[in-house]
This record gives C-alpha cells, structure tokens and sequence, in this order.
C-alpha cells in the first residue's frame, strides 16, 4: 500500500478509527456538466455518484476551483483546516494546478469504519492530508505564586504523629457520649 492508501488491486483502504485526515480528489468531468448536475441533483447526490457510496452532510465538500480565486487549493488547506505546510509544499504544483471541480472527503464521513472506497473513473485522488494538531504538553509553572497549584510540590508534607493520638480521641469520643446519655437519663 503507498502513503495515499490506494491498494491499486482493491482501492482506496480507510482504516478503522481513522481521524483528522482530508482526501483530496480531482474531477474529470467537464465544469459546466458538473455545475448542472450539482444544479438538479445536490452536491450530496453528486458526491455518492462519484464515490460509490453516500456520504454524510458536512463531512465532504464539493465545489470549484473557481471558487478559490486568489487563495488557491494549497491555501485553501492551509488556511481553512491547518493542514501543515510540509504536508503542502509536496504537493503544491498538483493542488494548485487543478481546475474544474474537486472533492475532499474528512475522515468523520467513515464513521470510524473500516471502508475499501473504489471511486469512480472520473475521480483521482490527488493527496491525503492530516489536519494539524494541537501541541497537548505542558510546561512546568516555576513562579512561587503558583506552585500550591501546579501539581509539582516543593516539600513534602508531615508525617502524622505515632502513638496514642488516635486512641486519646476515641477515649475521648466515649466519654462525651456516656456524659450526654447519662444527662438524658437523669435531666
């Protein structure tokens, strides 16, 4: 299997639990064709046709190049879903020397499936991109103001006297509780 996930035998492999990626398709259909079909049957209707199979409101999108004047495809991906410029700059002659029409599918329209996709003829994919992702480490807080609060403690704390302090206060306990029943009994 190349990087892309197209098995050339069965076609394109989506692994299961797949997240954060965005598979980009050429389309080759004339735009005016594909404008009308859009027109008369919705984008959804237009998208299964292309890719054999439904897929979800809001997990693909279906438009033309036309519709990026002065952003391009590469833009588009950079700005709009924070795909890493690294990931870009490989493919960057492709993505903006599309025209016509493209599909990008998200990894949410899978729902966590496993999918073999056999699109049809009149679409190539052109690359999987992975949207980028937030950087999750933390770096210790070192000022003295915050350390009662930030998880990392400078001391340790006392060790709880040994011996009969504990015994004391159930002594205690016991006589306080004879006291108020013999209160209750004699008041």
């Amino acid at each position: 299997m190349d990087p892309a996930g197209v098995n050339n035998v069965m076609g394109l492999n989506i692994p299961r639990n797949e997240q954060g990626l965005i598979r980009v398709f050429s389309i080759s259909r004339p735009p005016e064709e594909l404008t009308n079909e859009i027109e008369e049957n919705g984008k959804s209707s237009v998208a299964a046709s292309l890719l054999g199979r439904d897929l979800p409101e809001g997990e693909f999108e279906l438009f033309a190049m036309s519709d990026l004047s002065g952003v391009g495809l590469s833009g588009y991906l950079a700005e709009g879903y924070a795909v890493p410029a690294e990931q870009i700059a490989q493919h960057r002659r492709k993505l903006d020397a599309l025209d016509g029409y493209v599909l990008l599918i998200f990894s949410k329209a899978f729902n966590g499936e496993e999918v073999i996709l056999t699109p049809g003829p009149d679409l190539t994919l052109i690359g999987t991109f992975g949207e980028a992702q937030p950087d999750m480490r933390s770096t210790p807080i070192d000022s003295e103001a915050a350390q009662a609060y930030s998880g990392t403690p400078r001391q340790t704390p006392a060790t709880p006297p040994k011996g009969a302090s504990g015994s004391a206060l159930v002594v205690i306990g016991v006589v306080v509780l004879l006291g108020l029943v013999l209160w209750g009994l004699l008041g």
